[in-house]
């Protein structure tokens, strides 16, 4: 009775929470009605008791898992997972998967944990491979009359033999009159399914079943080396090798025999680049060519995939070549100046022994490295840059100026990041300038150089030529004519060099207040007998040389 009471008020509740649901949302979210289901147990559990599982075609998604049921607390949400937890389905329904493994998460709504469980979707019909009754008969002394029978592949319609070069050699499920070797047996069906197995026709009592071979390319001083071992049974007969080149020539030879708690060997060192072939004597006197190898070349190789190279810092010798690796028979130890590793720069000069370069300035170096068998790798070339400054080397035009006078050097291809440097005619820094202008006072043809710096080093120098047509010629921009006997005069000189200079002074109105040819008479201040007021004025000199048709222009100060 009491438990009756519970659950009545129970239902109540749930009735209750479900009409103040209703009335609190005008909106119920939609959701697909296969994938939600409303109940009330406390959390969330799959019944798979009516589950069906439906197996899928070879290469299909016609599979199924169907009848799971589940019960939770309000909503439930079903989630199927494949074996790379990638979400396949949403609904209680799995179909029209492949084969394979499935996970199907259950949530509620309350804070319990998930439920999951695991399934299986079999293949329909899958291929299978019973070797239980296999039989492989060894071919007879050189004879091509071994065969590979017995194999049952369940459900397979189709067969195909291939052989260790992959070449398909029969379509039949027994493979018959082969020379001993590796075949694989891959069946087929109408599905598209396919099974393969790998199987070994050996040369039974007539040669050693061999277990293992390694080879060593030889370097250019033959180096080659062949190691094999050979699984021989108490009961074999004592067989006999040799190993010849491609010519005919006999390397080595011996006798090949069981070995208690061991594995026969034979090895051979100081091959040459060639092609060998292993040649052995069995049970009735059966020579068989049991193996054919290859020693190939192994030359020293330089591989320069994580190689870095550091520039060098403003000439500083801080260059840096790192990261390279050598392929083949390294090098020992000491290096020296014909064996190891061997740095040149463009003089030939040894500047280098081990696998790096540093501290070495900017310019090209030649690398090569010679082994302890004096085998040499090519040679390979690298560049160290300088790390200069990012800015773009400043360009400006060479000046032409009649007179000695004030001239402005500016920059055309300003960077507003960069700094400018002005020097003079030896090199020397005189000036910095953030605008890429300089104004400089010129009395004979000069050079100038100009740097543009944005980092830690300038850009290359870009040379400057400021001709003067008229070297010689002092122009003052300022005189005090008061009469106090101190430079009462505009004292231009040197223009007796130039005989027929005219010489003008304007006002800033334009009116013309000195004329004079040759300058006999200079300038004092003073136009028709009263003195100019102080203020700036301008001038023309013209020497009426033909270079400098026109003359030199500037401004000139009267101060009082």
């Amino acid at each position: 009775m009491k438990a009756r009471y519970r659950l009545f008020i129970g239902l109540g509740l749930v009735l209750i929470g479900g009409l103040a649901l209703s009335f609190g949302h005008k909106e119920k979210k939609k959701v697909h009605p296969a994938a939600i289901e409303t109940a009330t147990a406390a959390c969330p559990t799959i019944d798979d008791s009516n589950v069906l599982t439906t197996p899928s075609t070879c290469n299909g998604s016609d599979g199924s898992i169907t009848g799971i049921t589940g019960t939770g607390t309000g909503t439930l949400k079903f989630t199927w997972y494949n074996f790379s937890h990638v979400v396949v389905g949403t609904t209680r329904d799995l179909i029209n998967v492949p084969a394979g493994y499935y996970q199907l998460e259950l949530k509620d709504s309350s804070k319990c944990l998930a439920a999951t469980k695991p399934y299986y979707i079999d293949v329909k019909n899958p291929l299978l491979i019973d070797t239980s009754n296999i039989v492989i008969t060894p071919p007879g002394c050189n004879q091509p009359n071994g065969s590979i029978t017995g194999i049952v592949a369940t459900n397979a319609t189709q067969y195909q033999w291939t052989d260790s070069k992959g070449k398909v050699i029969s379509n039949t499920k027994d493979l018959t009159n082969v020379v001993a070797g590796d075949y694989t047996f891959i069946a087929s069906n109408a599905t598209g399914c396919t099974i393969s197995g790998n199987y070994s026709v050996t040369n039974g009592s007539y040669a050693p079943a061999i277990y293992y071979t390694t080879i060593t390319n030889s370097d250019c001083m033959h180096t080659g080396a062949f190691t094999a071992a050979f699984n021989v049974k108490p009961t074999d007969p004592l067989y006999l090798y040799s190993i010849t080149n491609s010519s005919g020539e006999v390397k080595q030879s011996g006798a090949i025999g069981y070995i208690p708690n061991d594995t026969a060997r034979i090895s051979l060192t100081k091959l040459a680049p060639d092609t060998y072939t292993l040649t052995t004597i069995g049970s009735s006197n059966c020579s068989i060519n049991l193996l054919t190898f290859k020693i190939g070349y192994s030359p020293l190789t330089i591989d320069t995939s994580g190689m870095h190279i550091k520039s060098d810092v403003c000439g500083q010798a801080l260059g840096t070549i790192v990261g390279l690796q050598v392929n083949g028979p390294k090098p020992g130890k000491p290096a020296t100046r014909n064996h190891g590793y061997i740095w040149l720069d463009e003089s030939g000069k040894w500047v280098g022994q081990f696998l790096y370069l540093a501290g070495v300035p900017s310019g090209k170096y030649r690398f090569f490295v010679i082994n302890d068998d004096m085998c040499s790798s090519d040679t390979l070339t690298f560049f160290i840059p300088d790390s200069i400054s990012s800015a773009s080397k400043p360009i400006v035009n060479d000046i032409k100026i009649c007179l000695p006078g004030t001239v402005g050097l500016d920059v055309l291809n300003k960077d507003p990041d960069a700094h400018y440097q002005l020097y003079d005619s030896t090199k020397t820094l005189i000036d910095t300038s953030r605008a890429g202008y300089f104004s400089r006072k010129v009395a004979n043809t000069t050079i100038f150089y100009i740097a543009s710096k944005k980092g830690i080093c300038p850009s290359p120098l870009e040379k400057v030529t400021v001709t003067v047509e008229d070297p010689g010629v002092t122009v003052p921009n300022a005189f005090t004519p008061n009469n106090d006997g101190i430079n009462d005069y505009w004292a231009v000189t040197g223009l007796e060099n130039y005989p027929g200079t005219e010489v003008s002074v304007f006002n800033r109105y334009g009116q013309r207040v000195f004329y004079s040819v040759n300058y006999t008479r200079p300038f004092d201040g003073r136009y028709n007998g009263a003195d100019l007021p102080s203020g700036v004025y301008y001038y023309i000199i013209d020497t009426k040389k033909p270079d400098c048709r026109g003359g030199v222009t500037g401004s000139l100060t009267i101060i009082r």
